[in-house]
């Protein structure tokens, strides 16, 4: 239940009444004590845990092609762009104050397209002369509207390209993902224990939930915001919310991400985080491969455990490991 109402703190938080900051705390409350990264036993990997890193990826790397997607109808939004200038026609072609209120009111709540039928409106009011046509005016900007538009939702898209982020995981015995994430059982995961880390601290300051949903997030509100007459309604939240939803078919992950965005396009990077806790082994480690793991790890002062198999049902435990 906690995830929705932190879904509902983010979805109406606005530029004039901000609720990120409720929404974060909401977040600490409910973080796990520990998360883990289930990891290939490659020199990479290796390298990440003697230097304390993490990669930082784009989700266009990312295995899922729906990573950070989102939907937008655009249709609504050209919409909302057309409303909000009917106000400034309505000034701009010196519509009388008394009809002013009634007419807008008219354009906004029934017209099919709000500029041409005000700029009609305007039309038999003042008349037309020669560079001063409103239903001109109206029907270029009603062309260039949906352009505009496309334009708009093509920034929002750029949000993946400035998108940053490293996936971790709330549990490290799920079956699924030592197969899928470590190598066939074959690789590790790395705990690091958030309990240990102050509040700002950077990797609990960027952990977020990942939230499970049959269908892409809706941004269109945000973008109709964007466009629209009252920025004080805008909400700055909203882009973090599309980076966060993602099919429910992969809620057995039990994601927490860590989020970082950049003003402009970087490359994915190594990320510094504290040492690891423990460090789980797969079932299927090679001994050599275990043994150079735990020499990595000995030095470091981590702890080292092996993943082991129940004998009577489809469960992973861990153990110390057995030198």
């Amino acid at each position: 239940m906690w995830v929705k109402d932190f879904v509902d703190c983010l979805e109406s938080s606005t530029l004039d009444h901000p609720r990120l900051d409720e929404a974060i705390a909401l977040k600490e409350l409910h973080l796990p004590k520990r998360i883990y990264k289930y990891r290939r036993d490659s020199n990479y990997s290796r390298q990440n845990l003697k230097t304390d890193t993490v990669w930082m990826a784009s989700p266009d790397s990312y295995n899922d092609p729906y990573d950070c997607a989102f939907t937008v109808a655009e249709e609504q939004v050209v919409t909302a762009l057309k409303k909000s200038l009917v106000t400034e026609f309505a000034k701009v072609y010196k519509l009388p104050d008394t009809d002013a209120i009634e007419q807008i009111e008219k354009a906004m709540s029934g017209a099919t397209d709000p500029l041409v039928f005000l700029a009609e409106y305007i039309a038999e009011v003042n008349g037309v002369t020669p560079g001063n046509n409103p239903q001109q005016m109206a029907e270029f900007v009603s062309l260039m509207a949906p352009k505009m538009i496309s334009d708009t939702v093509g920034v929002l898209r750029q949000w993946r390209k400035i998108t940053k982020i490293c996936s971790f995981s709330a549990v490290n015995d799920s079956i699924l993902m030592w197969g899928h994430y470590a190598q066939d059982h074959k690789g590790f995961c790395v705990e690091y224990d958030l309990e240990k880390l102050e509040p700002d601290h950077p990797l609990r300051r960027t952990l977020y939930p990942v939230i499970y949903s049959p269908q892409l997030y809706d941004l269109t509100s945000f973008a109709q915001k964007l466009v629209g007459p009252n920025r004080q309604e805008f909400n700055p939240s909203s882009p973090l919310l599309g980076v966060l939803h993602k099919f429910d078919g992969w809620k057995y992950e039990e994601e927490w991400r860590s989020i970082s965005y950049t003003q402009a396009v970087v490359d994915e990077h190594n990320w510094t985080v504290p040492t690891p806790s423990r460090v789980f082994l797969g079932t299927k480690m090679d001994s050599q491969n275990a043994k150079e793991l735990v020499a990595i790890c000995e030095p470091k002062g981590v702890e080292v455990c092996q993943m082991a198999l129940a004998k009577d049902k489809f469960e992973l435990s861990s153990q110390s490991f057995a030198h």
